[in-house]
């Protein structure tokens, strides 16, 4: 049974649905502005957003996104800063732990490359202008993590648009001109692209040509970083012509994401490019954010969200900044996964950020109130602690609670997390997805049973005399009633309550829909029931 408390420590979440959120925050934030870049820091698990431009013109400010805090904060850097500008490309390069600019538009056109190190708060310029491509705009460009070096492609100046394709080496600070023979994208700007590291491959989508050819553009292509040989990849369906998008690639999917831009109309749907399959759909999210343009992305490695800054909506500049991510509920029982309200001496799971250690922890033995630096307080009782890593908790709702309204508190390494009401409830089963059988017996464990007879402590693991549930139980399998043998708190487990029950003949094994019932709280699952 102590393998059903483990199992907590790695729920899956790949198969929970992605969707949009708007991050709200309080205190100071950066200007509404178009085409501010943005990356991600993987290592203080923060964003870092570099100039644009605003109502008062383009701008060389530099701000950083605490993911965990959910706050902005402008920095100064030592050092000359690059000048004010918009149009510019901005990667972050894992080696170095910094952050890459090249190029973009302010006080005239630039092509110069500089590099933000993040730990050291401080800009560096790495070339001078006119040291390798011409000086533009609107352009592309990646780190290529197998080569350490940042390749640009195409873009714009008063002189016209470039098809051209280079790479910076950033151990060596040099350029090197990769334009291939053979096929190319047209002269172009306002396009996008994103490293396929997998696929050793650049992805440019989109932009516009004109003088060249259409603007705005919907074609695909396919850089080999290995060959540096375009390739167009024809695909049906694939996204209406545009330009000003939001661009980003999901590494953990292998998925390139596409959303918003300007084209026919101001769009504010997104699709998704899988380089395996060459196949481009159309998804559609309930709380997409408004159409869109000039807005930049950034993919955070780590917590597998795509992020969108800025950019301009309803005419006017934005300073939004919209999340793309595994649609997690705040908390739900751990078992089900369901959101909803939680009984006493529940085994509860919270999603959120910053909410303990990169690497998961998972209590040994008894349980404790501190695990990894991390405690929780459920209306000032100290609540078990299972699992803490700095997305998901797993802790038990302590049996002191009463039903109503309660204050949920976390705290890291003694910085307290801002607390948040939860509904408690005096039951709240929520089933395991599997149980096991036994010739015509099956077992399914159950957290959220509530109040038990003799009292169970909160944190105890259970031993003889196994409590019971004060709440009557029933149990439908295949809309047959099942004849329960056991139902009462499973040995060496906390919160869980196991119940064997007769399978009734009419019902087949395999996967079966059950309906539990206990107390005055109904919940229907799917189990999958193995030998």
């Amino acid at each position: 049974m102590r393998a059903i408390l483990l199992a907590l420590a790695s729920l899956a979440v790949g198969a929970q649905a992605l969707d949009y959120r708007t991050l709200t925050t309080a205190g100071p934030r950066p200007s509404g502005r178009f085409d501010g870049t943005i990356v991600y820091d993987p290592d203080g698990n923060q964003l870092l957003l570099f100039g644009g431009s605003d109502d008062s013109n383009s701008r060389n400010d530099l701000w950083s996104y605490s993911i965990d805090r959910n706050e902005w904060k402008e920095l100064s850097p030592a050092g000359s800063r690059p000048a004010a500008r918009f149009g510019h490309t901005w990667n972050y390069d894992s080696v170095r732990r910094s952050a890459v600019l090249f190029g973009g538009e302010g006080a005239g056109f630039f092509s110069d490359v500089w590099a933000y190190d993040i730990a050291r708060n401080e800009w560096r310029m790495l070339a001078d202008n006119n040291s390798g491509p011409s000086r533009r705009y609107g352009h592309s460009g990646i780190y290529d993590a197998e080569r350490d070096r940042i390749v640009i492609s195409h873009g714009f100046t008063d002189r016209g648009r470039f098809d051209d394709t280079w790479a910076f080496d950033l151990a060596t600070n040099r350029w090197s001109d990769l334009n291939p023979q053979g096929a190319r994208p047209v002269r172009r700007c306002l396009h996008h692209a994103e490293y396929d590291r997998a696929g050793s491959q650049m992805l440019l989508f989109g932009g516009c040509a004109s003088g060249f050819g259409p603007c705005p553009l919907g074609d695909l292509w396919s850089f080999d970083l290995r060959t540096n040989r375009w390739t167009e990849i024809r695909t049906s369906p694939s996204p209406p012509a545009r330009q000003h998008f939001g661009f980003a690639f999901d590494e953990r999917r292998r998925r390139l994401i596409l959303f918003a831009g300007s084209g026919a109309r101001l769009y504010n749907d997104t699709w998704e490019f899988d380089p395996d399959a060459s196949q481009w759909s159309s998804v559609s999210f309930p709380n997409a954010p408004s159409p869109r343009l000039r807005l930049q992305g950034a993919y955070a490695r780590g917590i597998e969200t795509v992020f969108f800054f800025g950019g301009s909506k309803d005419g006017r500049k934005t300073d939004e900044l919209v999340a793309l991510g595994v649609a997690r509920p705040p908390l739900v029982n751990a078992f089900s996964q369901r959101q909803e309200a939680v009984a006493p001496g529940s085994l509860v799971t919270l999603y959120g950020a910053g909410m303990g250690p990169e690497t998961g922890v998972a209590a040994a033995g008894r349980l404790t109130t501190q695990l990894g630096g991390v405690s929780v307080m459920v209306s000032g009782v100290a609540a078990p602690v299972l699992y803490v890593q700095s997305r998901q908790l797993n802790f038990q709702i302590p049996y002191e609670i009463q039903p109503g309204t309660a204050q949920l508190a976390v705290s890291v390494n003694g910085r307290a997390l801002d607390p948040q009401p939860i509904p408690i409830a005096p039951t709240a089963p929520g089933p395991h997805a599997s149980a096991i059988k036994t010739a015509d017996v099956v077992t399914l464990f159950v957290t959220g049973a509530g109040q038990t007879n003799p009292p169970a402590a909160t944190g105890e693991l259970a031993a003889e005399p196994f409590a019971a549930p004060i709440a009557p139980v029933e149990l439908r399998l295949a809309g047959q009633r099942a004849e329960i043998l056991f139902a009462g708190l499973a040995p060496g487990t906390a919160g869980v309550l196991q119940i064997n029950a007769r399978i009734p003949e009419s019902v087949a094994g395999g996967t079966i829909a059950a309906i539990l019932r206990i107390g005055e709280t109904e919940t229907s699952a799917t189990l999958t029931v193995r030998e």
